[in-house]
């Protein structure tokens, strides 16, 4: 080995060996009896840029330096040496790169050896594909926009290097090089706009202009050049990338890049196409499962990107699925007053036990799905699309930064593909002329979302503007994810859903659920007579499993269908979280409509009231004299929506009151407000009993109605009460309705809100 200090014993005697075969060619040139016997090989001598390279790895860089230092200067025409002491200085002073300001002069003076180093090896070697491949890499890492795109010319020398030695590995790698070199070119030459005069973007004091008319802002300051720029960038580094992937197939870099280039230009087929082939030539590559994933999803092939996505998440390692499939990507960064309790924020969520955390997972794309009827969860697919597209686009593989974590990253993963998008020449923050020339990148979005990004042509990254940050800070806390780009969330129309639950035991309830159904919306434009909707109802508990599932098919007459369907059904829920989800789906329109319900934990002990059981007029069964539970009270349930002139029927139940000489006495408070004051004058409201005689005496004001009677029954564990409201007089819109129970016997009280509308 070598030393610091000087040449060890390993190399003396390495030496004496170097000069045996000149000893040994002598004596047999005398005619040794050895002339005859063939010579064994001869070790040989290692170059001084493998003996540096060697005590570089050792960790003794300042040493190698040192040894090829004194090569060079030694015999200036050591290509090897010049593209070792190159890559060595360079090293050195990576990270000290930066596209604002350097302060290290000693790193300044590194770097600029290391370009004069690595350009005589290429002058000195110019068939070597591997020094033009080292003088490319170093430029397109440089921090001066100019040696980025001067990337482009050696990585294509290196091409033609590669192709003259036929080496095709280095041809690929040279390829890949030339491709992103034109890549780096178009991220900032794509989608410009034509500024008119000189104006720029101006967000330091855009008081003058309203955020939600930014895209108009925006288009008097700049025109869209069409057809848009960027196209024959965009060109060359497809042409570099299939290159690149056609010489090295195997190659997961190359790959991404191919893919980012079609997906750029949302050519999905292509897309599709060559993911479909690496799949197939390399099974275990995740990598093209998801390529091909995103772009099924984009094909609306729902059922093939499901199957997709779920063999990536099989192939990969745990720690990358999970960076993937990370949730707290469109959770909002901060905590809020509104989630009670609840882990929505990325703060709270990074907290969470991992195994807490995959069923919170699982329950949140449950409650997302926007149809359980169908096989697919549309919102998950489109969640992974995009961090998919993100990590393919924006990946910046020298800086080790993953594309979904980037600013444009965030921003895409959160709110989709922008509905606009446009480069403008000028930073929105630097106000300096700048030779690289910034500019700013537009998003704008059609539900009136707007992004600015500035970017350094040549550098592949695009930061938030400065001034836009605390807009997007409040936005990402208001609204941290919207799906609104997802088709099927056009085809989906509401489901009114009322749900009532009863006391059933310690430890679960009875569920009454009430739906109305928009068929006249599911079965419109529909060209069959008779059109089949599918009508469903399932119940999930806290673990994500299916609880109750009851689903049928319905046939309709499409021009007979103007009113909605009512449904109702009784489900047996457990005592914890459940969530209620009821679906109807015409399967050849896609039409759908959805409703969906979280039942937290209720408490059943103790005094206390079911809900308010809201339907016609309320009646007893057959044969019952005195109900015993609110199934003896023959009712249609409603979803809360009454045609005017109409009865309003409650039925409730009360819990463990107090009893006093064998009987229980309660009062009963019921308020009822008008929700919609529009102008209208007040309405009359009356309170029926079972026999239809008004009970209590009301207090009316113009949009509030208030009555209070007190009345008793026997010493039971329930007891349930169920009356009528007469609104024949009340106008249409509106109301909200409380209903107060107090025990007499120790003046503790219960209530229950609910709303209901007049049609």
């Amino acid at each position: 080995m070598i030393t610091m200090f000087g040449t060890s014993v390993r190399a003396s005697r390495l030496a004496h060996v170097l000069l045996l075969p000149v000893t040994l060619a002598a004596y047999l040139a005398v005619g040794s009896p050895l002339a005859a016997q063939p010579m064994a090989p001869q070790p040989v001598r290692p170059s001084i840029a493998r003996i540096a390279d060697s005590l570089a790895a050792n960790g003794d860089t300042a040493r190698a330096v040192a040894l090829l230092d004194s090569a060079v200067r030694r015999d200036k025409r050591d290509a090897a040496a010049w593209h070792q002491l190159g890559l060595l200085q360079w090293n050195q002073a990576r990270s000290a790169r930066d596209p604002n300001f350097m302060k290290d002069q000693k790193k300044i003076r590194m770097l600029i050896a290391a370009d004069t180093a690595l350009r005589l090896a290429t002058k000195l070697a110019p068939d070597s594909a591997r020094y033009w491949l080292s003088l490319s890499r170093f430029n397109i890492q440089s921090g001066v926009s100019t040696m980025r795109f001067a990337s482009s010319a050696q990585a294509r020398d290196g091409m033609s290097a590669a192709e003259r030695s036929g080496e095709k590995l280095l041809l690929a790698e040279a390829a890949d090089m030339a491709g992103m070199a034109a890549w780096r070119s178009y991220d900032a030459l794509a989608n410009r706009g034509l500024p008119s005069g000189m104006s720029k973007v101006q967000l330091e004091n855009n008081n003058y202009w309203n955020r939600k008319n930014a895209r108009d802002y925006v288009n008097s300051i700049a025109t869209k050049i069409q057809p848009p720029t960027g196209d024959n960038d965009h060109a060359a580094a497809l042409d570099y990338f299939s290159r690149a992937v056609a010489a090295d197939s195997s190659n997961l870099r190359y790959s991404r890049h191919l893919y980012m280039a079609y997906a750029e230009r949302k050519k999905w087929q292509d897309l599709a196409a060559v993911a479909s082939r690496r799949a197939g030539q390399f099974p275990l590559d995740f990598q093209a499962q998801l390529a091909l994933g995103l772009a099924y999803h984009r094909l609306a092939n729902e059922k093939d990107a499901t199957h997709a996505f779920d063999s990536a998440f099989v192939l990969m390692d745990e720690g990358e699925a999970n960076r993937l499939k990370n949730l707290s990507r469109i959770l909002r960064p901060r905590a809020s007053k509104e989630q009670n309790g609840q882990i929505g924020d990325s703060a709270s969520w990074a907290k969470l036990p991992a195994l807490q955390r995959q069923g919170l997972e699982s329950m949140f794309w449950m409650m997302s799905d926007p149809l359980a009827l169908t096989q697919e969860n549309e919102f998950r697919l489109e969640f992974l699309a995009r961090v998919v597209f993100a990590d393919f686009r924006w990946t910046i593989d020298e800086m080790e930064l993953r594309g979904a974590d980037t600013d444009r990253g965030d921003v895409y993963v959160r709110y989709g593909p922008p509905d606009f998008e446009m480069t403008i020449p000028g930073s929105t923050t630097d106000s300096r002329t700048r030779l690289d020339g910034g500019v700013t990148l537009v998003w704008d979005y059609d539900a009136k979302l707007t992004f600015f990004f500035d970017l350094q042509p040549g550098f592949a990254t695009g930061r938030v503007s400065l001034f836009d940050r605390n807009y997007i800070a409040a936005l990402r806390d208001a609204a941290p994810v919207s799906f609104a780009n997802v088709p099927v969330t056009r085809l989906l129309d509401t489901i009114p859903i009322r749900i009532v639950r009863f006391r059933s035991g310690a430890d679960s309830s009875d569920a009454v659920i009430a739906a109305s159904v928009p068929i006249d919306s599911l079965v419109r434009a529909n060209t069959l007579d008779r059109v089949p909707v599918d009508i469903d109802l399932r119940i999930f508990d806290q673990f994500v499993k299916i609880r109750g599932l009851e689903s049928d098919q319905v046939t309709f007459a499409r021009d007979s269908s103007n009113a909605p369907l009512d449904r109702t059904w009784t489900r047996r829920v457990g005592p914890g979280i459940n969530v209620v989800r009821v679906e109807a789906l015409q399967a050849d329109s896609k039409r759908g409509a959805r409703a969906m319900t979280r039942l937290d934990p209720s408490t059943n002990v103790g005094f206390g009231m079911s809900d308010v059981l809201l339907g016609n007029k309320p009646e007893l069964h057959s044969g019952v004299v005195t109900p015993s539970r609110w199934r003896d009270i023959a009712i249609t349930p409603s979803a809360g929506s009454y045609a005017r002139g109409s009865s309003l029927g409650l039925l409730w139940e009360m819990y463990d009151l107090v009893p006093k000489e064998g009987q229980t006495k309660y009062r009963v408070a019921i308020t009822v407000e008008r929700a919609d004051r529009d102008g209208v004058a007040g309405f009359t409201l009356r309170v029926l009993d079972n026999l239809g005689r008004a009970v209590g005496r009301a207090q009316q004001s113009r949009d509030r109605f208030t009555i209070s009677f007190d009345r008793q029954g026997g010493a039971l564990p329930v007891l349930v009460e169920y009356l009528s409201l007469d609104m024949t007089q009340a106008p249409t819109g509106g109301y909200r309705l409380r209903v107060e129970v107090t025990d007499l016997a120790n003046q503790k009280k219960t209530a229950r809100n609910t709303e209901f509308r007049i049609r």
